[in-house]
C-alpha cells in the first residue's frame, strides 16, 4: 500500500477505534444506567456487559491495528445492532450508527494498513509500514 494509503487507514482506524472506546468507555464506566437503558430495549443483562467490554476493548485493538479482522467484525456485529434499534428515530438517530458502521466495514476491507502493530514470533511486537 502507498504511504498515502496507510497514513488515511491509521486515521481511519484513529477515528473509529477512539469513538468506539469512547462509547465502550461509556458505557462499562457508567453500568447502571447502561443496563437500564438497554433493560428498556429489551436487551438482556450478559449482552449488554458483552455490547460494553467489546466496544471499548474492540476499539483499542482497532486503534492499535491489532486483529483488526476479529474486533472489527464483531464491532460490526454491535452496530448492525444499533442500527436496527435506532431505526425508528429518524437519520438524526440512524446517522453514527451507519457512519461507524460504513468506517468499520472499510478498515475490515481493507485491513490495518502499514503503521500497525503485529504479532510476531515468540510474541515480540513490532510497528510495520508495509
Amino acid at each position: 500500500m502507498s504511504k498515502k494509503t496507510n497514513m488515511l487507514m491509521l486515521l481511519a482506524r484513529l477515528i473509529i477505534g477512539g469513538i468506539f472506546i469512547f462509547s465502550g468507555w461509556m458505557k462499562v464506566s457508567e453500568m447502571t444506567m447502561t443496563l437500564g437503558f438497554f433493560s428498556a430495549l429489551g436487551i438482556p443483562a450478559f449482552l449488554t456487559y458483552i455490547v460494553a467490554y467489546a466496544e471499548l476493548i474492540g476499539g483499542v485493538l482497532i486503534v492499535l491495528g491489532l486483529w483488526t479482522d476479529l474486533a472489527g467484525v464483531g464491532l460490526v456485529i454491535i452496530m448492525l445492532g444499533a442500527v436496527y434499534f435506532t431505526r425508528g428515530g429518524g437519520f438524526a438517530m440512524l446517522g453514527l450508527p451507519l457512519a461507524t458502521l460504513a468506517g468499520l466495514l472499510a478498515i475490515v476491507a481493507a485491513g490495518p494498513a502499514g503503521y500497525a502493530l503485529r504479532l510476531k514470533e515468540k510474541g515480540v511486537t513490532a510497528v510495520t509500514t508495509e
